[in-house]
């Protein structure tokens, strides 16, 4: 009986293979998804297929993958090492504007004009160098492995320049370029940060276009960035200064600190300000301000400004210090000629406030006694009526924001309250109502 099936089983697959062929898979393209411009549709079909590009030099491609691929190419990398071949290129006989220099230069030492000659050119033909102009090219700033070629210019329309100039296959490319008012001053250059790349400090001279006195040199520490292919910042903030800045080691870890002196002592415009130094460091990205050493306040309001300041902090205890020694010293000067009549009175209302918050009792008593016996009315000053308003009213209520609502009331129907104090320029500290009394 099994032989039987067997033979069966092997007739059934004869016949089989008899039959009519199977029809053959689809062998067309499967349809993809294109994107339009149009957020959120789709459309789909099959990507056309365009004419080969011809030999007149049709874009036309046979397939838009060509083309994508074509501007997916990455672009070359600059040899910054090949520099123009020495030659004698003819002088250029002049220049017309500011702009017309740079390119001028450019072509010039690209058809291989020397540093020499481009240095005659700048200095006898043009005129654009004086006293303080510059054409040197020993630092290789962006390790490419030939120096960059700097130049520091001042044009008649167009203003003192820095240029820095690459060598980029064969030819000569900007690299930086800063147009920067007055004549730029290269403060140092070489590894500041110790990381075994160059870099360059300069300083420019800025003046206000409303007060052309108002001047001051803007500093920026330049360094090359390979990853973004220019020359970026190092300072993480601005640097405006009386003077150019100093480089200094002042801590022996080869790592050279930008030097910053406040010679400034301020005026009618910008209020008493400090001197001192500001030190910057480098800290591993970036550098930024670390030290400030200031010298002792020349003026009383000074003093008063930073217990103020220390105040707003919470850092009461060195507040209370401050305004101390403001009432007790005798070394800082006034500023303005109407401020015995009225400071040392807001310095004791600002010292019965800190009594009071802090519980000194005794203190904020001798204090109150001491503006009676100092400032007696009728002619008082607006603070001596301040402080009675807040003593007052914290006797009656022993509560501190009471006893505000009184002083406010006052400074509303007298509003020199603010005004004595908000008239010290333009860096020093605008008061409110609230930070009167701000409890």
């Amino acid at each position: 009986m099994s032989r039987l099936c067997a033979i069966l089983w092997l007739l059934l697959a004869a016949l089989a293979a008899c039959g009519p062929v199977a029809p053959a898979a689809d062998l067309a393209p499967t349809v993809l998804p294109f994107p339009t411009m149009t957020p959120g549709r789709l459309i789909r079909g099959l990507l056309p297929t365009v004419v080969a590009p011809s030999s007149n030099g049709s874009s036309q491609l046979a397939n838009p993958a060509t083309a994508v691929a074509r501007a997916s190419l990455p672009t070359p990398t600059p040899d910054y090492a090949a520099c123009p071949a020495p030659a004698n290129p003819p002088t250029p006989s002049s220049y017309f504007t500011g702009q017309d220099i740079a390119p001028g230069m450019i072509e010039f030492v690209s058809d291989g004009g020397s540093v020499a000659a481009l240095t005659a050119l700048l200095q006898d033909e043009w005129a654009v160098l004086g006293e303080r102009g510059q054409v040197r090219n020993d630092v290789d700033f962006i390790g490419a492995g030939a120096p960059q070629l700097v130049l520091v210019y001042d044009s008649p329309d167009g203003g003192g320049t820095l240029l820095i100039l690459g060598c980029a296959n064969g030819r000569y490319t900007p690299l930086y370029q800063a147009t920067t008012g007055a004549m730029p001053e290269i403060i140092a250059e070489g590894d500041m940060t110790y990381d075994g790349r160059p870099e360059m400090l300069y300083s420019h001279r800025q003046c206000s276009a409303d007060n052309p006195d108002d001047c001051a040199y803007r500093t920026l520490l330049l360094a090359w960035s390979a990853d973004e292919g220019r020359f970026v910042n190092l300072l993480n903030t601005t640097i405006n200064s009386l003077e150019p800045p100093t480089v200094s080691d002042i801590d022996n870890d080869r790592v050279v600190e930008i030097v910053v002196r406040l010679t400034d002592t301020g005026s009618a415009a910008t209020g008493p300000l400090r001197t001192g130094v500001n030190i910057y460091d480098w800290n591993g990205q970036y550098y930024a301000l670390s030290i400030v050493q200031l010298d002792p306040p020349r003026f009383l309001i000074q003093l008063v400004h930073e217990a103020d300041r220390a105040f707003q902090r919470s850092a009461i205890e060195t507040s209370i210090a401050l305004l101390e020694q403001a009432l007790n010293d005798p070394v800082p000067r006034y500023w303005l000629d109407d401020e015995p009549t009225f400071l040392k009175s807001y310095i004791l209302y600002r010292l019965l406030l800190l009594y009071a918050y802090t519980e000194q009792e005794d203190k904020a008593l001798q204090t109150l006694q001491l503006s009676l016996n100092t400032f007696p009315p009728p002619d008082s000053p607006v603070y001596a009526a301040l402080i009675d308003a807040f003593w007052n009213g914290f006797q009656t209520t022993n509560n501190l924001h009471s006893a505000c609502q009184q002083v406010q009331a006052i400074i509303s129907a007298r509003p020199e309250a603010l005004g004595l104090l908000n008239r010290y320029g333009s860096r020093s500290p605008v008061y409110t109502a609230r930070d009167l009394c701000p409890f």
